[in-house]
């Protein structure tokens, strides 16, 4: 039995180093979908990580910033959005949006799930989150915040880092929406059970080859999630 058991133990590792290794081969090769329009009838900016960029989707038109563009025709989409990117570098994309002295009708945020990965501590979350919508706030009229799922359902992730995760997810995502709700932020929660629920049932589905970014579908499912949140006409009104 202890021979079977690290056996087992041997190849859950092994898978995971080997999506690891996709997930960063996936990630090289995303490009961030951006469209700039003139006269603007609208301007959309989005920033965060690797889910604005939109990695795990075959094309940058599969990803929220592609669909958005779908939608609206007519808006001028910006997207700094960067892999890997925790809240210090959601601040810094924001900074630089606003040194630029760009101004837009709604920023949609892509943050949170590396800082979950690479625990953040609690308190720099909470003072990450609060500059990070303040910051927000000078830029843009609305800002609507994607939140992570509970990680710990991601595919990639053996027991028992899978229940780390999930207990890391559910004390970030706390102070995340509170953080929102002070700021008069729309913070949408991936983590809540029905979406948790679906995601689990669908998991081939809903994530990449990679186990860990979301595939096509999910980010079709986020964004019908997300669409009514963004002050937005609804497309078709």
């Amino acid at each position: 039995m202890p021979i079977v058991a690290a056996l087992g133990i041997a190849t859950q590792m092994t898978a995971f180093w080997f999506g690891i290794r996709r997930a960063r081969a996936i990630s090289a090769r995303a490009h961030r979908y951006e469209r700039r329009h003139e006269p603007r009838e609208v301007s959309i900016l989005i920033l965060g990580d690797s889910t604005g960029v939109g990695v795990g989707v075959d094309k940058p038109e599969q990803s929220i910033a592609g669909l958005l563009a779908a939608d609206y025709p007519d808006a001028d989409i910006v997207n700094v959005s960067e892999s890997g990117a925790r809240l210090v570098d959601a601040i810094a994309q924001a900074g630089r949006c606003r040194a630029a002295g760009w101004q837009f009708d709604v920023a949609i945020l892509h943050i949170g799930g590396n800082d979950i990965v690479r625990a953040t501590p609690p308190t720099a979350l909470f003072a990450g989150a609060d500059r990070l919508l303040t910051e927000l706030s000078t830029l843009a009229r609305r800002t609507v915040w994607l939140g992570p799922p509970d990680l710990g359902i991601a595919p990639l992730f053996p027991v028992p880092y899978s229940w780390i995760l999930s207990s890391r997810s559910r004390v970030a995502i706390s102070i995340f929406a509170r953080s929102a709700e002070r700021h008069g932020a729309a913070y949408i929660d991936f983590s809540a059970p029905a979406h948790v629920a679906r995601l689990r049932r669908s998991r081939r589905q809903h994530f990449a080859v990679d186990g860990f970014h979301p595939s096509a579908a999910s980010y079709r499912y986020g964004y019908a999630v997300a669409r009514e949140k963004l002050g937005l006409p609804l497309p078709g009104a």
